[in-house]
Order: structure tokens, then C-alpha cells, then sequence
């Protein structure tokens, strides 16, 4: 099948000034050779090129040769065949999400079609266009370059509702990456008989602390710093919250007192975020059941709001608009975690490997579909493709 989008507002952002038409016999055997080489060759320039953007080096980093190779034989004794025609719709918060959701769906051999957001940050249109430069520069990689389609138009206007409602129909597989709303209005947009959903919705993330001595402060920082920076800590694998575990109120301040000067060294917000920041930070007593002031105990920095809480309420973690404020709770056994539905990632630093199994084993026997991930601090917001519990390798083929 061959879809045509001509005469309406779209946008094809890679390959560029191309006209939108896409052909969903355009297709390669999962994980094969031509894939593998063409994406760590990708993977190299981006680490050259994109040296001036972290994220993008890890981007590139995350392409090498053998983690692909590592992947493929995960999947060896398996016969795999493209799903077909993979409509992605990324998330507007996470500037670099969309590459590895493009990424995944191509490795795994399928026409991929993209759309991203309207408002790019200058990273991300920096990243589209060291793709369009690589793939200027390699006409002999057109069959895989063929397989990847960035698209933009606003969804919100009724063409745009056309182009997604046509996209969907064309699709084998769509995945929806977004706010619970946004995936709960794409849904009610039908699909083809045959195809299927991948859908995430609103996750949130909390970190796990123990400090033992003031040498530890430092890298527990440095930690924290490499999950919470990027994205102004709105990606749903960002720590909202600190579960200190045994750790003296000295420690903790010191602990605070160099996260708060290496922020101020190292970000700013903008006159809205900080609005956004100040109208959450007046909406936490009301998030609590009894509505009492008396649970909270703020810490005001330059760029860090630190909010010592009692209990966690799932409105508050809801609620959290990320922006360098994070929740504080002092636990004395990882048991004392509250764990919710939407829990998705929680980091651990400075607690022992053997308790660390030891409860993750517990909580997959008493809430098997609650949390997604246990990964070191610093590791937050390494992608994997399985994310949420979802094998993407296996939903993107067939």
C-alpha cells in the first residue's frame, strides 16, 4: 500500500524536501547486516558531529556495533519478520525519545513514519539535521535511510486530525509516547483490523539514597545530577522524589548544599518554568488528604526546591512538574517505599547489591506490574528496548 500525503499540512523533516508519500513494502529483514552496519556507522558520526551535545553522544553511543550485535542474539532463536508500516508518535518533553523509538522500529526492519512535535528545541532540530547530513553523505544507505520518516504537522487542527487518522489506517503498529490524555484521544483513532497499539502513558520515577560518609556525597551527587539535568527532569524515568534510607540529617545537607550550587552552576529556567514551579509548590498542601501545611518543609536553592514530605501521596508525584524540585522522605527499610501503579523506574546508590535483590525480588512477588525498572543511579535514563516491561523488539515484529 502506498499513502500519499500531498495536499495536506505535513511536513517531512527526514528525509528532507521530500514529498510525503510512503510505501509500506518498503521493508528489511529484522536485524540484518545492511541495518547493523548502516546504524553503527550512524552511531560513530553522531559521537563525532554531535560531540557538543551529551545527549547526543550517548544517542550515538547506544548505536555501537556490539549492543546491537548483543541485541540481535537475544532475539537468534526466534524467526522474526517486519511488522510492516510503524507509526510513532513521540512525546514533546523528551528531546532525543524519538530517535531510539525510530531506532528500535527500524532495527526491527519496519517502514517507520515519526511525527514529532511543532516546538523543536534547537537540540533537536540539531539532531534531524546531522541525520540528513549522514545520509547526504551516504547515498549508498538508502534502503535503510528509506525506513525512517520524521513528519510534522499540527495534530491539533482538523487536517491535522486528517493526517493522523490516515497515518493510523496505513500503520501495522502505532506507539503512542505521552501524557495519559494523549494516549487516551490517539486511542479512540482507529486502526486497520490487523494492527495493534504500544502505548505510554504517564510514568514517574523516584530515587533510593543511603549515605554511610562524606565520601560518598559527591558520586551520589554527580548521580543524581545525570538523571534529573536533562530535559528539566520532566522525562517519566527522572527521579520527582528521595527515599533517604538511614542517612544522617548531616549527610543529607551536605548532600543538598552541593546539588543545589552544581545546579545553579549548570541550568536556568525560564520566567515560565519558574511560574510552573511556584504554582506547584503553592498546589502541595492542597494534594494532601487533610490539606495540612504541616507536611511539608521547603528548602529554597537558586534552582533546586527541596520538599521534605512526611508521606507521598500518588497526586502529589501526579502533579510534579519537574523543573529541579524534589520530594524528600526519610525511610529506615526499602519496605517503606510506597510503590504506585505508575511507578516506573527507581534508582538505587550506596545500598548493598544483596538487599538491593532482595527487595526487588519481593516486589515482584507482591506487585508484579508495578515497577518497570530497579537500575544504579545515574542509569535513569539509559534507554533499553524493553521499556515499561514492553519487549519492543517483540511488538515491532512479527
Amino acid at each position: 500500500m502506498i499513502l500519499k500525503l500531498k495536499n495536506l499540512p505535513i511536513r517531512l523533516l527526514l528525509p528532507k524536501n521530500k514529498a510525503a508519500i510512503f510505501d509500506d513494502k518498503k521493508q528489511l529483514p529484522p536485524f540484518s547486516d545492511e541495518i547493523i552496519t548502516v546504524l553503527s556507522q550512524l552511531g560513530l558520526f553522531l559521537m563525532k558531529e554531535g560531540r557538543s551535545e551529551p545527549s547526543i553522544v550517548a544517542a550515538g553511543y547506544w548505536l555501537r556495533k556490539k549492543l546491537l550485535l548483543t541485541m540481535k542474539s537475544q532475539y537468534g532463536e526466534q524467526y522474526l519478520s517486519a511488522k510492516g508500516a510503524a507509526f510513532h508518535i513521540a512525546p514533546g518533553n523528551v528531546d532525543t525519545l524519538f530517535f531510539y523509538s525510530m531506532i528500535i522500529s527500524v532495527l526491527c526492519g519496519n517502514q517507520t513514519i515519526l511525527r514529532i512535535s511543532n516546538k523543536l528545541s534547537e537540540e533537536t532540530q540539531f539532531f534531524i539535521h546531522l541525520l540528513n547530513t549522514f545520509f547526504a553523505k551516504h547515498p549508498e544507505f538508502s534502503a535503510v535511510q528509506s525506513l525512517m520518516n520524521i513528519v510534522q504537522y499540527d495534530h491539533a487542527c482538523l487536517a491535522g486530525n486528517e493526517i493522523t487518522q490516515q497515518l493510523s489506517l496505513f500503520a501495522d503498529v502505532r506507539v503512542i509516547w505521552g501524557g495519559d490524555n494523549t494516549v487516551k484521544e490517539i486511542s479512540k483513532i482507529p486502526l486497520k483490523s490487523t494492527a495493534c497499539n504500544i502505548t505510554f502513558p504517564d510514568r514517574y520515577s523516584v530515587a533510593v539514597i543511603q549515605l554511610e560518609s562524606e565520601q560518598q556525597v559527591e558520586q551520589a551527587v554527580n548521580n543524581l545530577l545525570t538523571d534529573i539535568k536533562p530535559f528539566y527532569q520532566q522525562a517519566c524515568s527522572s527521579p520527582k522524589a528521595i527515599y533517604w534510607l538511614k542517612t544522617a540529617q548531616k549527610l543529607q545537607e551536605k548532600f543538598w548544599l552541593l546539588l543545589a550550587d552544581k545546579l545553579a552552576q549548570q541550568v536556568s529556567l525560564s520566567s515560565t518554568d519558574l511560574i510552573s514551579r511556584l504554582v506547584y509548590l503553592q498546589r502541595l498542601p492542597l494534594l494532601f488528604v487533610d490539606g495540612q501545611q504541616n507536611h511539608l518543609s521547603v528548602s529554597r536553592y537558586e534552582m533546586l526546591q527541596q520538599v521534605g514530605v512526611k508521606y507521598l501521596p500518588l497526586e502529589v508525584i501526579k502533579a510534579h512538574c519537574g523543573l529541579w524540585i524534589l520530594l524528600s522522605l526519610q525511610i529506615q527499610c526499602l519496605t517503606d517505599i510506597q510503590l504506585f501503579e505508575h511507578c516506573q523506574t527507581v534508582t538505587v546508590s550506596g545500598i548493598d547489591k544483596i538487599v538491593i535483590q532482595h527487595w526487588q525480588q519481593s516486589v515482584k512477588l507482591a506487585r508484579s506490574q508495578t515497577v518497570k525498572r530497579i537500575v544504579p543511579a545515574g542509569q535513569a535514563l539509559t534507554f533499553s528496548h524493553i521499556w515499561d516491561g514492553v519487549d519492543l523488539i517483540n511488538k515491532l515484529t512479527s
